[in-house]
């Protein structure tokens, strides 16, 4: 009698509060497809894009953080009319955006994170996603390539040697890549103080676990330069793995799924995924694929 009175208890709540019983799993990805837009280096023909879109519909995640494509319609060349799209408007064909699959329900705002451009670099896409009383802010980044692990420091950079165009090229990107810590850093601490789940996701062009490993200081590092205390704590999953993309020649991950504490508390433990392509390295065949597989998490909300 007392288990039929706790069942009907139950069934009551659920009638009366419905979204309280319910929690929504979230597939979160970040993808690099590399050069999908109207640049003479996207070499796809349409055998190319379908088996683009194959694997994302392997992939089947809700939320998408997009890296090298070159707006909507090149995006609905891999991932249909099944999700919107919000893109950034900077004037190269290389943009950020993400995606958003409709019927998962949410609300949605974009807002373009311009101050990520800190001198001919790609701008992020801040976006807020709403349901009810659930929600969830992304920041999707592609950050200057070139400086993989070297200190970011001024210091540092000013020691750098410049005596030809390769070592001219990396001081010029660990120049720019330590000026776009700061406004990443103000984004983080900014959402740090609100409390809402958040994530920044995306290209990072930085291996973290090298960061790590080396044990930078905070103005060198750009994990210790984002990782703070508290709030602002921060962890990845790509600080534990290796990468198994095209195998696994790059072993540690430059794209990154970066979340706070709140996020990291509706994480699905384990459900870290890369989506591995099944054909063998090439140049070629990675041009008309990527040069980057798709990471992915799930998240409980």
């Amino acid at each position: 009698m007392e288990i039929n009175v706790k069942k009907t208890l139950l069934i009551l709540l659920a009638l009366v509060f419905p979204f309280s019983a319910h929690a929504d799993t979230l597939k979160v990805t970040a993808w690099n497809i590399e050069w999908l837009g109207s640049h003479e280096r996207n070499i796809r023909n349409e055998a190319d894009y379908k088996e683009l879109a194959r694997y994302a519909k392997q992939l089947n995640a809700d939320v998408i953080a997009l890296q090298e494509v070159d707006g909507a319609d090149y995006a609905k060349k891999v991932f249909g009319d099944e999700y919107d799209y919000y893109f950034s408007t900077k004037d190269w064909v290389q943009r950020v955006g993400v995606a958003v699959r409709k019927s998962a329900g949410y609300d949605v705002k974009s807002i373009e994170y311009k101050a990520l451009d800190v001198g001919r670099v790609r701008h992020g896409m801040d976006i807020i996603m709403t349901k009810g009383d659930k929600q969830l802010r992304l920041l999707a980044v592609h950050l200057k390539s070139g400086c993989f692990d070297l200190p970011l420091d001024s210091k540092s950079i000013a020691a750098m040697p410049a005596e030809d165009d390769r070592q001219e090229r990396r001081k010029i990107a660990c120049d720019i890549l330590g000026k776009q810590i700061e406004p990443l850093e103000s984004w983080i601490d900014a959402r740090a103080s609100e409390g809402i789940p958040f994530m920044v996701l995306g290209d990072f062009n930085r291996r973290f676990v090298k960061d790590i490993a080396n044990k930078q200081p905070e103005d060198a590092g750009l994990w210790q330069a984002i990782d703070d205390e508290g709030n602002e704590a921060l962890w990845s999953p790509t600080l534990e793995k290796e990468s198994a993309c095209w195998g696994g020649y790059y072993k540690d991950y430059i794209d990154h799924i970066v979340m706070d504490v709140n996020a990291r508390a509706k994480y699905v433990e384990d459900s870290f995924e890369q989506l591995v392509f099944e054909p063998e390295y090439t140049k070629e065949i990675s041009s008309k694929l990527s040069d980057h597989c798709p990471i992915s998490v799930k998240l409980t909300l």
